[in-house]
């Protein structure tokens, strides 16, 4: 035992054998500690023998009556202890940096990669972890969950601080709050971006969806820095949940401000009012919610003491975030864009900004993935039917529900509000994304949400590989080839 793990009121303590921490049985490798937790669809429990089998030289857990041939530790949450354990055999990373956390419904992604952008635009040393790249500045991993599990996140932390980071930008999801991935890491800062309806299947109610966030801003420290959005609905909530200090920032109000000066098709110009510097500068991106997203950058860095022509300077520069807004165009074709959004609110957003681009009609191709919230598939139908000319249903990554039904669900909006929109359901995404932009005239643009830069759709118990703006690249070389006059399949 001595060369494995022990704990006490000190916590635990990594023995001199130990050579990782695991969740996932398949990835034990000898002198590994394996953490037994019981999720979703799988109990960890079932796997302690394999995990032994493979090498584990230590299994921690939370059912009693296991007789192991190695030390066997009974927990009361096999999470807290995975993350406390990961952060001890990891050395603590997170305690020798600058760690910031951003959290919300919609838009983390982009200020967890324009924070960073901002903070390398001013010389220090930056880290991120997103839901699309973990960047350790020595490496790039491409990302399995929004929040990696405990081990995987203090591992990245463990290499961006060998690498010589001083700060680690963290997307922080509310399933990684809850589920204690992130307990052991010290974050000195955490930013909201909004909170809007996601997540209900998980969460149950909004109330318990809001608490769940403002668990990261609860715990900050007393020298650290809660940055908020003074416009979100529930501003007041987590603020009067913090005790650590905060900033806000937002249009209509707060200490940080923006104006909009010029609302364009491929740019917003905004004038930006800090209390320690006014300054007009040019976002390289369109859509209100992006002046959002950028606000909340430029709150943040100043914090940290980056100065005001610095920070205009790197968000004059930024650039796009993978599956956000991904403009893609060949030829004589119909404009195409890839985005993520999945959300009532994020669906809303960028079908307003897609909407001041100046093409004829919008076609959409969106779907809404299984097992999650229900209750807002009708609100995005009815939100594409207001927005959109003509909607295309398909699926998304429906797991093991029913495509047909998921569809059905997001229809129920449509029907409500303008049954004319509906213009096919086509269960097959790629069909669906070939039949709407060899339907489209050239003046008209092709929205395609949900997924973005995913590159696995889950159907039952299948993993295919589909990637949206793959797909589109194939079909607009088909599109092109056509218009040349030349036969391609699918054109008539």
């Amino acid at each position: 035992m001595a060369d494995a793990i022990e704990t006490g009121p000190a916590g635990w303590r990594i023995g001199s054998d130990v050579t990782g921490i695991s969740i996932d049985s398949r990835a034990v490798r000898p002198g590994h500690v394996f953490v037994a937790i019981t999720g979703a669809s799988h109990d960890g429990h079932q796997f302690v023998e394999q995990a032994i089998a493979q090498g584990a030289i230590a299994v921690v857990g939370e059912q009693k009556g296991h007789q192991l041939p190695v030390p066997y530790f009974v927990v009361p949450s096999s999470r807290i202890a995975a993350a406390e354990l990961a952060d001890a055999f990891y050395g603590h990373p997170s305690r020798k940096m600058q760690c910031i956390a951003v959290t919300g419904t919609n838009g983390k992604t982009s200020v967890v990669y324009w924070l960073t952008h901002t903070m390398r635009h001013a010389g220090l040393q930056t880290g991120m972890v997103s839901s699309v790249v973990n960047d350790t500045g020595a490496n790039l991993y491409p990302a399995n969950l929004t929040t990696p599990e405990s081990p995987e996140l203090q591992r990245l932390l463990k290499e961006m601080y060998d690498g010589h980071m001083t700060h680690a930008v963290v997307e922080v999801s509310s399933h990684g709050i809850v589920q204690n991935r992130t307990r052991e890491v010290k974050f000195k800062t955490a930013i909201l971006t909004n909170i809007t309806r996601e997540h209900l299947d998980f969460h149950g109610t909004m109330d318990r969806y809001v608490l769940a966030k403002s668990r990261l801003f609860e715990d900050l420290p007393a020298d650290g820095i809660g940055v908020l959005n003074a416009d979100d609905d529930y501003y007041d909530v987590v603020r009067q949940r913090m005790a650590a200090p905060y900033v806000s920032y937002g249009m209509r109000s707060g200490e940080v401000r923006a104006e909009i000066l010029a609302d364009e098709a491929w740019s917003t110009k905004i004038r930006i009012i800090h209390p320690a510097f006014t300054s007009r500068v040019q976002i390289p991106h369109p859509g209100h919610y992006n002046v959002y997203n950028v606000l909340a950058v430029v709150t943040a860095a100043a914090w940290y003491g980056i100065d005001g022509d610095t920070i205009m300077s790197a968000i004059e520069s930024l650039p796009p975030v993978p599956g956000r807004m991904h403009v893609m165009q060949q030829g004589k074709s119909p404009m195409v864009i890839v985005d993520y959004a999945h959300t009532p609110d994020g669906l809303l957003q960028v079908l307003k900004a897609v909407g001041k681009l100046g093409q004829d009609e919008i076609w959409l191709v969106f779907g809404a993935r299984g097992g999650r919230d229900r209750g807002k598939r009708p609100e995005m139908g009815s939100i594409a039917a207001r927005w959109a000319d003509h909607v295309i249903l398909t699926t998304d990554s429906p797991y093991n529900e029913d495509a047909a039904d998921i569809a059905d669900q997001l229809a129920q909006g449509i029907q409500a509000t303008s049954p004319g929109v509906l213009f096919a359901t086509e269960l097959d995404r790629r069909r669906a994304i070939e039949m709407a932009i060899l339907s489209a005239k050239s003046q008209d643009l092709v929205i395609i949400t949900g997924r973005g830069p995913e590159a696995t759709q889950y159907i039952g118990e299948q993993a295919v590989r589909l990637v949206d703006a793959e797909v589109v690249q194939e079909i607009l070389a088909m599109y092109s080839t056509a218009q040349g006059g030349s036969h391609a399949s699918g054109i008539s």
